[in-house]
């Protein structure tokens, strides 16, 4: 890693003022552009109603390896908990957090922060003499803690429920279960179809019962999707019509949702967002591989996107980070 580039990077207008924050109380900064090395993407706005730590690290520092044990211990403690444990490969690319995984056995999705963007949106500069830090994340967004340790984590924990696991349902649910908790809701209810034709009354009651929650909740998506819909808000109708078609596949949500979006699917509105979405996606490959000297180009090409698009939701999200990265308008 080479640092003192890093550092003229952030000297160069690197302003990062919109998203300065990071301090308890205040709303955790989400994942800026940029790419997890398990292929994944994580968002903290996706991840509200659950507890979340976040681990920042130097990877050039021995002491902060030599403690990776001592992290994976506190991991497993809390395995089977509402809780994601999440690091931060700080001024790291996609190379080198892969690397640093395979040579600690770290166990934790890890964010390239190649630009250290992550690093200023929770005003931190990782390095030898900052090796790491943590933030404990709440249900409702906000920062409570500095620790990674129990005493920290279960004072979070305790305002956490599971909105699923909780409920009675049978233990061999557990699988589209932790896929549903975590928002994964067509995964998860491609693997519960199976268990409503289950020869086991009781499991198959059990899933029958879990199907029907969610299809509850699917049918409140639909009406959310209708109401967007009405009030011309075509991607948010686009986005909510597409989360129960997917998640309902061959099943009468599915039907009702299929011919107003294949309308919204040609509205100018939802084809400049998908066209941004697709920019933007490129933007976070790039981001994960620019050197620091690069990051110059990363901004330029957010606003690209963002002249490109600018009525798009991504092609708004994309000013911000451009204005974030001190490129010009």
């Amino acid at each position: 890693m080479q640092r003192f580039l890093i550092a003229a990077a952030l000297v160069l207008g690197f302003a990062g003022q919109s998203y300065a924050a990071g301090k308890a109380g205040e709303q955790a900064p989400d994942f800026p552009p940029g790419l997890f090395i398990d292929g994944r993407h994580y968002s903290l706005q996706d991840l509200q109603g659950k507890a979340v730590v976040l681990f920042f690290y130097e990877q050039d520092c021995p002491t902060c390896r030599g403690l990776i044990p001592k992290r994976n211990e506190v991991v497993e403690q809390y395995k089977g908990k509402p809780i994601k444990f999440i690091a931060v490969a700080a001024g790291d690319s996609i190379a080198d957090a892969k690397a640093y995984v395979a040579s600690t056995k770290l166990e934790m999705p890890v964010f390239a922060d190649n630009l250290s963007l992550m690093e200023s949106r929770y005003g931190e500069k990782i390095s030898l003499q900052n090796i790491y830090q943590f933030r404990v994340i709440g249900p409702n967004g906000q920062i409570q803690e500095y620790r990674m340790e129990p005493a920290a984590i279960d004072k979070v924990l305790s305002q956490v429920k599971w909105k699923y696991k909780d409920q009675g349902y049978d233990a061999k649910l557990n699988y589209p279960l932790d896929l549903l908790e975590w928002g994964q809701y067509a995964d998860g209810m491609r693997a519960l179809k199976p268990f409503l034709k289950n020869s086991n009354k009781d499991l198959a009651a059990s899933a029958k019962k879990l199907y029907d929650v969610i299809h509850a909740e699917g049918e409140q998506w639909l009406t959310a999707a209708e109401t967007a819909n009405q009030a011309e808000n075509a991607v948010e109708a686009f986005d909510l019509y597409t989360k129960v078609a997917s998640t309902f596949a061959g099943d009468d949500l599915a039907k009702k949702a299929a011919d107003p979006l294949k309308k919204l699917a040609a509205a100018k509105a939802v084809k400049d967002e998908l066209a941004a979405r697709q920019m933007y996606e490129q933007l976070c490959t790039g981001a994960s591989r620019a050197r620091p000297q690069q990051k110059e180009a990363v901004a330029q090409f957010a606003a690209t996107i963002a002249a490109k698009y600018p009525k798009a939701p991504t092609g708004e999200k994309a000013a911000e980070i451009a204005k974030e990265m001190g490129a010009a308008q």
